[in-house]
């Protein structure tokens, strides 16, 4: 029947208006990868400055930070674009000078790369930098001050706030051994990356370290230093990292004598969440008696190398006398 199709043609057409207007809704960077967020962008240091700003073309300030706020809400899409809960893309300004106030609008409809180099940041090291230039703050850290062009490196803001906490562990060693003692490191699942977590431990007098490592780590990149007594590392959402050192226990120390050593938690790339605790942990460490020596084995002190020895003596004087009176009978055999 002529125009029986055309139903289905036209259905078909709606279908795909309706597929296309719903992508199209969404920004391109944010169905290319992982995003960051939401979260709030506060000043390294100062974690209760955050990012703010309101509609289409308006600058970021710093403002106090309220999370019912969603000006304040920001996320870094896989794609490298940096969004407010207000549906707005954060704008480099390609080409203007340093100093000039950044904004947000919806350029492009916050395509990223699409659009141009200008809607497309990366976050490094708590750097958040676009088309050669960083993110700065146009005056001091304070309420009201906005973000604007800045050389880089600029000032180190921390999308969102990690939470990591510190748990003390037990330590043992010999009386004139060694010992070996553990701290852990945890950053809470519900918070952000934490980045550059440095975890320093704190000797009480007489003790020494010899060894120092981290293990059992979910996080990336742990480094130990003996010098410093300090390791550093990543601790995304979730993870943890236990640390452990070891050391000769002191000359004088005897069974049933305690150290206490301390760990302290830092986090240098993340604003840790404001009343987040404990950073600070007490490792108990405790002298215990020597293993007995295995059955037949000399201990120190015992008289078995002096018997054993004297042993040795009294044979080889018996083998030689014996060897020098075979020698003075030959003689005499033979007359």
């Amino acid at each position: 029947m002529p125009g029986a199709g055309r139903p289905t043609v036209v259905a078909a057409l709606l279908i795909s208006c309706a597929v296309l207007a719903a992508a199209l809704s969404i920004p391109a960077a944010a169905r290319a990868g992982t995003t960051v967020g939401p979260a709030q962008i506060n000043a390294i240091g100062h974690p209760r400055l955050c990012w703010q700003a309101g509609g289409n073309g308006s600058a970021i300030t710093l403002e106090r930070c309220d999370p019912a706020v969603q000006g304040q809400q920001w996320s870094l899409t896989g794609d490298g674009v940096v969004m407010n809960g207000n549906g707005y893309c954060l704008e480099a300004r390609t080409g203007e000078p340093a100093g000039v106030p950044l904004n947000i609008d919806f350029a492009g409809q916050c395509g990223g790369g699409a659009q141009g180099p200008g809607q497309v940041w990366r976050y490094r090291a708590g750097q958040l930098a676009s088309a050669g230039i960083c993110a700065g703050a146009g005056g001091p850290v304070e309420p009201g001050t906005e973000i604007v062009r800045s050389g880089c490196p600029g000032a180190r803001w921390s999308i969102g706030y990690s939470a990591v906490t510190m748990t003390g562990g037990r330590g043992s060693g010999p009386a004139g051994g060694t010992f070996a003692a553990s701290v852990t490191a945890a950053n809470a699942a519900s918070a952000q990356a934490a980045y550059d977590v440095a975890v320093t431990f704190s000797l009480p007098p007489g003790l020494a370290v010899s060894g120092l490592r981290a293990d059992r780590v979910t996080g990336s990149g742990w480094r130990c230093g003996v010098r410093t007594l300090t390791c550093t590392g990543t601790l995304p959402s979730g993870a943890s990292a236990r640390v452990t050192l070891t050391g000769p226990l002191p000359a004088a120390a005897r069974p049933g004598d305690s150290f206490t050593v301390w760990a302290q938690a830092a986090v240098h790339g993340t604003s840790q969440h404001p009343g987040t605790g404990p950073s600070a942990a007490a490792l108990a460490l405790a002298v215990r008696a020597p293993a007995p020596p295995a059955p037949g084995a000399a201990g120190p002190g015992s008289p078995l190398p002096l018997v054993a020895a004297a042993a040795g003596a009294l044979l080889a004087v018996g083998g030689a006398l014996l060897l020098a009176a075979r020698r003075s009978r030959a003689p005499a055999a033979g007359r």
